[in-house]
């Protein structure tokens, strides 16, 4: 048998995980292969050693620090990774422009006519955003005023009504006492 296949058995042995069929063919093994025997003898007294070792306990904050790494260092991947992305797409976008797309347009005369259309549309959107970015704080400032003008109008209603039940229920109990008397 390979001694590479031995070595699985030996890991198993020390795991304690190890079948009886593994076991006798790994002791027939060590009968003739001095290697392995060695190798057999170095581990399992590593092993008897490390399990002799008294149990350290990990630092309460341990956890906490590993996590806080682990979570850091994917944002700094994941953050890398989109930067390298787009300006791959960046990269290509322009080569695609300049190899591809605009010897095209030279050729047939609309280049001048593209360049056009392109303007009017970066004019366009940049409008649309340009109106987006002024109007959006408005707006959202006139929403949260009507939700405070609605909420307080509420309230007021909610306290009209209380104090409503609550005059009904004294004279309620005027009525019963009187009735009583």
């Amino acid at each position: 048998m390979e001694c590479s296949k031995i070595s699985d058995f030996i890991m198993k042995y020390i795991d304690g995980d190890i079948s009886e069929v593994e076991l006798k063919m790994l002791n027939r093994h060590m009968l003739y292969c001095e290697d392995c025997r060695r190798e057999f003898q170095i581990l399992t007294e590593m092993s008897k050693c490390i399990s002799e070792l008294p149990e350290v306990e990990a630092p309460a904050s341990l956890e906490a620090k590993v996590m806080a790494r682990i979570k850091q260092q994917r944002t700094q991947s994941s953050m890398l990774s989109m930067l390298m992305g787009a300006a791959g797409l960046f990269v290509f976008a322009y080569y695609m422009a300049i190899f591809a797309i605009l010897p095209f347009f030279r050729e047939l005369g609309t280049f001048q006519m593209m360049l056009s259309y392109g303007n009017y549309f970066l004019k366009l959107i940049g409008g649309y955003i340009t109106k987006i970015i002024v109007y959006l704080p408005i707006t959202i400032e006139n929403l949260l005023i009507l939700r405070n003008i609605l909420i307080r109008d509420y309230m007021n209603v909610m306290l009209l009504i209380a104090g409503g039940v609550m005059l009904l229920n004294l004279e309620l109990i005027k009525f019963i006492n009187l009735q009583q008397e």
